[in-house]
């Protein structure tokens, strides 16, 4: 954009003329009346010392207009003004120059005669770019001025006339979205909001986040493909298409992120890590990137960590009344580790969250260590581990334990190391507690165990295990009653002439985005660790010996809780069978009805009759093979019913 210099110009005919004679752009803006001599002085006094043109410093001050700026250069160089909106140009003409250089340098043929070619440009002082275009194209270029918005639409509606930039953002712009802006610049007054969006790009990814926070997304997908750039977010755990975009404005978004996440924009061939932060009067959230290099180019992928959504209550989790009193007794004991297990985005983080909510008091000392700290918690010591500088998990449980702590939370129980000294702490007057990776409650023990932790260790100091899943609820403005299809019906042992229950499904609207689904649930099973219980872990016993004994005193499985979650009409049979991959398939025959009955259930779903054996005079759950009931001492053989 123009300066105050008196830089030469390629012309036609003559090679070059000096515009040694012509008035200097801050004179001629102020002359015109479009700039006040106060506002050039104040331009003047930022464009010191920065090497930047001084038409840019007034434009990214707000002072003018892209338009003005061009149409004011145009007059210092007197050289033509286009308005490629409505000009005519033949598609030989513009081919004349390659798609990429035309973008690289914002400009673009218009007209040809003889040996001369016209390039409308946004920056005409450019040398660099006048003697690239005259060594591609063979041509004496004569130069005219255009902004570099209209040079990129146009280019857009030839080389991809499916969409234009704007177009795109007009779409996403259709919403009313939330205010964005990068920490450091604070909370954006309403007058400042404009001056956020200093190009169509910016605008664009601001837009891409800021729509993905409206609409309650967790990631956001960044995809480089062949043809095209697709923008995916992820809601309620899965993937929604939210926008295709031109190829071409993939290196330039992926940019732009890198800039707000604080990333090196120059390397490309490796993977990066960053992180933004949004705010908004009413609303906070950080922004965890990460880059990837792929075929067609680098992906980008922002997780949303919404710092409101996060504080939830262990009853706004979903839990079961029962399962829920569990929980409330385990994290009110003194001492001792309690486990939460589940797959990657099941809802870990936010249970542990729940429960140092519920536990928060001013009588205890409460220290988490966390690999990243996702949520600010008050009220609370947060520890965050930083490998670089030998920060680790070990080294800061450490240094905790001579804290004085109450309760110390984990975030993730990665190696022989950690477990032990957590399970050492638990073991010493601390309430621990943290998360692992595994399918269910049981398979946390022989997890464990894998890891190098002694059996013993593990049956004193582990209180219970909380195994959950996320399943998508449904949306309950376009809820509707259904029966779902024999094959689905079959896998859960139930048939379509002889329901127990209503079933429900979202029929999909507006609110939901047509899915049928808003918001997600948690389904659960807890394993307490009883006497017999660890007498099988000190055993050396499988996880699935450890789960047959559980479910015989009464621990309700995952797939129970799914069921009861269909029963209740909060969630669908596909959204269960998604999110438990167990033996569904696997039945047992109801002794009272005769009908095929999942082995997760406790009750048959059809009469309602109990399926794990109970003593007949104390109700408890007992063994098959007891003779006497060790509770009330009954005689089960002639007594117990099944």
């Amino acid at each position: 954009m123009g300066g105050e210099d008196t830089k030469s110009l390629p012309q036609s005919g003559n090679g070059r003329k000096n515009f040694v004679d012509r008035r200097k752009l801050g004179e001629l803006l102020v002359e015109t009346g479009l700039l006040s001599r106060d506002k050039l002085h104040e331009a003047l006094a930022a464009q010191q010392g920065t090497g930047r043109r001084l038409g840019q410093v007034l434009i990214d001050m707000d002072l003018i207009t892209e338009d003005e700026m061009a149409f004011a250069l145009a007059m210092q160089l007197k050289v033509p003004f286009v308005d490629l909106g409505d000009h005519d140009i033949e598609a030989g003409v513009i081919e004349s120059i390659p798609e990429e250089v035309c973008r690289k340098f914002f400009c673009i043929p218009i007209a040809k005669e003889n040996n001369i070619l016209h390039v409308a440009m946004s920056d005409p002082l450019d040398l660099n770019m006048m003697k690239e275009i005259t060594f591609i194209t063979g041509f004496n270029i004569q130069p005219a001025v255009s902004t570099a918005t209209q040079i990129l639409e146009r280019l857009q509606k030839h080389y991809h006339p499916e969409r234009t930039m704007a177009e795109v953002t007009d779409e996403l712009a259709k919403e009313e979205l939330l205010e964005f802006a990068p920490e450091e610049e604070g909370i954006p007054d309403e007058d400042d909001l404009d001056k956020l969006q200093d190009s169509p790009f910016v605008k664009m990814v601001d837009l891409i986040i800021r729509n993905a926070i409206k609409k309650g997304a967790s990631d956001v997908h960044i995809e480089a493909q062949e043809n095209q750039v697709r923008v995916r977010n992820r809601i309620d755990g899965v993937l929604q298409e939210s926008i295709t975009l031109p190829k071409w404005t993939q290196p330039i978004i992926i940019s732009r992120i890198k800039v707000l996440g604080g990333m090196d924009i120059a390397e490309k061939r490796l993977p990066q890590d960053g992180r933004i932060r949004v705010k908004a009067k009413n609303f906070a959230a950080d922004l965890r990137v990460s880059t990837l290099p792929t075929f067609y180019g680098e992906k980008a992928v922002i997780r949303i960590l919404n710092k409101q959504a996060a504080f939830l209550s262990l009853e706004e989790l979903g839990y079961g009344e029962e399962n829920l009193n569990i929980i409330r007794k385990f994290i009110k004991r003194p001492q001792g580790m309690i486990l939460i297990t589940g797959p990657t985005g099941s809802g870990k983080t936010s249970t542990l969250y729940a429960c140092m909510s519920e536990i928060k008091s001013d009588e205890a000392n409460l220290i988490t260590v966390e690999d990243p700290v996702e949520y600010e918690l008050p009220g609370i010591n947060q520890v965050q581990i930083n490998e670089k500088v030998g920060l680790t998990f070990p080294f800061i449980l450490r240094s905790i334990l001579r804290q004085d702590p109450n309760v110390i939370m984990i975030g993730e129980i990665r190696d022989q190391e950690t477990a032990e000294i957590a399970l050492q702490a638990s073991l010493t007057g601390h309430l621990v507690l943290s998360t692992l990776h595994t399918n269910d409650a049981p398979s946390a023990v022989t997890r464990l165990i894998d890891i190098g932790i002694p059996p013993f260790l593990i049956a004193s100091s582990v209180v219970g295990v909380v195994a959950q899943r996320l399943v998508r609820k449904i949306c309950p403005e376009c809820r509707e009653e259904y029966i779902p299809n024999p094959e689905l019906l079959a896998r859960i042992s139930m048939k379509e002439e002889d329901l127990p229950f209503k079933f429900y499904k979202g029929a999909g609207c507006t609110n939901c985005n047509n899915t049928g689904f808003k918001g997600r649930t948690a389904i659960e099973e807890i394993l307490i660790m009883g006497y017999k219980i660890r007498e099988l872990i000190q055993a050396g016993a499988t996880a699935d010996t450890i789960r047959e004994a559980a479910v015989a005193t009464g621990m309700s499985t995952l797939g129970f809780s799914g069921l009861q979650k269909i029963r209740q009409g909060v969630t669908t049979i596909e959204e269960v069978l998604r999110a438990v991959y167990q033996k569904e398939e696997l039945t047992t025959i109801c002794s009272h009805c005769g009908k095929a009955v999942s082995l997760d259930f406790r009750d048959c779903p059809f009469c309602k009759h109990p399926l794990v054996p109970t003593c007949s005079s104390c109700n408890r759950i007992v063994q098959p093979d007891w003779i006497a009931c060790p509770y009330c001492r009954s005689d089960l053989k002639s007594k117990n019913k099944a």
